[in-house]
């Protein structure tokens, strides 16, 4: 257990962070690079997956994804490069407009694409690949999942990316044996209303539960329940058990609001006092707005979290019926395999 407090970039909270930390520009020789790509993939498609930055003159892109990378591990733990030519991508290259580049931040992104997608899922692919090795996110086998509302209600057994419910800040994955050390996302559709993100640094809430409830914060150091929302075969168990807090060697975190209580409901088992009041306590803290950062992401900007000790979430929103939400999601994690269990 950690028993000192956390110092450094990672323990921000609302008051110490700036907007500076995080957001990214995508220069101009970026721009330029991702113009040739697209050309070059129209002309010589490659399956997304078999896609490797190596095969491609990416020298920009390729410093711009390492600071990236730097500002996940060395500095907030957020990044967001703004942005990618998204509804310039969804077009033919051949026809796309002159001087379409000046036109990036017009409002136009804001009403949607065009029907194709052209090369956006293989651009996405290729730049966040930069950051970490892509890595199956369900037991199925799929590698690049849509986030959006499907309609399905929040439920035992459903992950609460398929629905437009409001999710407080969370670790992706938290009940698998090897989570995602990385979690980006490209947002190709804004909500009508809400879906603003919210990021929390679990480095912040750790000290303000070693300050204020030190004996719980031990607690969270020992195992709780977690459902594992439906992603395990029929001869495995329903439940898994692991901490919310571990040192390994660094903080990290397995911290999320609907599995936990999920856990004790699927195993039969009731939280006692002290299991539910640090349940509680950090539940508290997560959902602090003095510790939360919070952006709407547009259309074109691409988001990435470090999901080891950074939480990320989302307000409910609701749609346009005709121009759903709609982000790219990958999830990242160089250790191990590319499997879902890692």
């Amino acid at each position: 257990m950690i028993r000192e407090p956390i110092a450094g970039p990672r323990a921000w909270t609302r008051r110490t962070i700036d907007e500076r930390d995080w957001r990214i520009a995508l220069p101009p020789r970026c721009l330029d690079e991702i113009e040739q790509l697209a050309g070059a993939l129209e002309r010589d498609p490659v399956p997304t997956c078999l896609l490797d930055p190596s095969d491609y003159e990416l020298d920009a892109c390729r410093d711009l994804l390492a600071e990236v990378r730097r500002r996940l591990e060395d500095g907030p733990g957020i990044a967001v490069v703004d942005r990618i030519p998204i509804e310039e991508l969804a077009r033919p290259h051949g026809v796309r407009r002159p001087g379409a580049r000046e036109n990036l931040a017009s409002p136009d992104l804001q009403r949607g694409l065009p029907a194709g997608r052209g090369p956006i899922e293989a651009v996405f692919w290729l730049l966040a690949g930069m950051v970490g090795r892509p890595v199956v996110q369900t037991l199925d086998g799929q590698i690049l999942l849509e986030v959006t509302d499907t309609g399905v209600k929040k439920r035992i057994g459903v992950r609460g990316f398929r629905t437009n419910v409001a999710q407080p800040p969370h670790v992706d994955n938290s009940f698998n044996r090897t989570p995602p050390d990385y979690v980006s996302l490209l947002c190709l559709r804004a909500a009508r209303e809400g879906g603003a993100s919210r990021f929390v640094s679990f480095c912040s809430v750790h000290n303000v539960l070693l300050a204020e409830h030190p004996a719980l914060l031990e607690r969270l150091y020992r195992p709780f329940y977690q459902d594992r929302q439906g992603d395990f075969w029929p001869d495995e168990p329903q439940t898994v058990y692991f901490p919310v807090f571990e040192l390994r060697p660094d903080l990290r975190c397995r911290y999320t609001h609907f599995t936990i209580p999920a856990g004790y409901e699927t195993a039969g088992a009731e939280m006692d006092a002290e299991t539910q009041a640090a349940f509680d306590a950090v539940t508290r803290a997560v959902q602090d707005p003095d510790l939360c950062c919070e952006f709407t992401l547009r259309p074109g900007e691409l988001q990435f979290v470090n999901n080891r000790w950074c939480g990320h979430g989302r307000t409910a929103y609701v749609d346009d019926p005709e121009r759903r939400r709609l982000m790219l999601r990958l999830w990242h994690r160089d250790g191990g395999s590319r499997r879902y269990r890692g």
